[in-house]
């Protein structure tokens, strides 16, 4: 080749080569993936279908941009291997976070979550179940709202309500937050002058829980027992009106309930998740817990369990149902 032939060449070579440039600067990079976001709600917690999009709505809120995040929802069975199950799935599947509900599907997945953060929501006391050292500095890689309440106020009113001191408990031993109630329960019944007389579901059947719990006027139904389109599954079969501290119930026989909003939580667990997103460890933010906590007194089923509820009691409630 002539150097004419050569100096052509390369005068062409340097047109493609700035051509190519030029391309590569006028196509935009592909944007980062979205932040993922996964969240457990076991089935036997008494949250709304629409949790999850009220959940983007409050993550949103807190100038997340709604393109960077995508939100994944799991609704497990209430059984160990149905919440791990979920669990893995998210690790897997690399998200940023995980929100769980309920100190037991917590406690199970901590053990495998290693680096990913986890945020519960619904525990009720996370200290006393080893989910955090300390409420306002977690540690691990954990931290979310606790929903602890008065049950000594509960039990006050009760005892306004129930004339012969006699209570039935109905609680279950496989989920940590019932069983933390039991025992608080436990502890307080002596001094309150209350006999209790009390039920493990795990592996009980119906006619052996009514049986046990006959004597007793009043229920009280810890946390975890099985939920179902907010009620407790068959407690309403047993004729006895309850009280409980679990959030969201709102029928199946419940007159008394003394616990957060199911979406003043989520609303917090959105707030504690967005600034996990903008790089916060979450071992170093502070648990929440909550500060409003609603009293409801369901009149509809006092009149149903003809029930009389005090007007001093009645006086007390946030919140009547009619």
């Amino acid at each position: 080749m002539g150097e004419t032939g050569k100096r052509k060449l390369r005068s062409t070579g340097k047109k493609w080569f700035a051509l190519g440039l030029m391309l590569a600067l006028s196509v935009p990079s592909p944007s980062p993936a979205a932040d993922t976001v996964g969240m457990i709600l076991p089935r036997d917690c008494a949250v709304s279908a629409d949790a999850k999009d009220k959940f983007v709505q409050m993550l949103f809120a807190r100038d997340i941009p709604s393109g960077n995040v995508e939100v994944f929802v799991q609704r497990p069975a209430p059984d160990r291997v149905s919440r791990l199950n979920s669990a893995r799935k998210f690790l897997s599947f690399g998200v940023a976070a995980i929100v769980i509900w309920g100190g037991t599907a917590v406690e199970e997945i901590l053990r495998e979550s290693g680096r990913t953060p986890v945020v519960f929501v619904g525990v009720y006391n996370p200290v006393k179940q080893g989910i955090v050292k300390d409420l306002r500095a977690p540690g691990k890689n954990t931290t979310g709202v606790a929903s602890t309440t008065s049950l000594s106020f509960l039990l006050d009113n009760i005892l306004e309500v129930v004339d012969d001191g006699v209570l039935g408990v109905v609680y279950h031993s496989d989920i940590t937050d019932s069983v933390v109630q039991f025992e608080e329960l436990t502890s307080l019944a002596g001094a309150k002058g209350l006999k209790i007389l009390s039920v493990d579901v795990l592996g009980s059947d119906p006619a052996g829980i009514s049986e046990v719990l006959a004597p007793a006027p009043f229920l009280y139904l810890a946390q975890g027992c099985y939920v179902e389109d907010g009620s407790f599954v068959n407690m309403e079969k047993l004729g006895k009106p309850a009280a409980t501290q679990t959030p969201g119930i709102t029928g199946g026989g419940v007159v008394f309930s003394l616990a957060p909003d199911i979406d003043e939580m989520l609303n917090e667990a959105a707030g504690i998740t967005a600034r996990i997103l903008k790089g916060e460890k979450a071992g170093d933010i502070e648990v929440v817990r909550m500060k409003k906590i609603d009293f409801v007194i369901n009149m509809g089923e006092a009149r149903a369990m003809e029930l009389k509820v005090p007007f001093a009691v009645l006086n007390r409630a946030t919140k009547v149902i009619k």
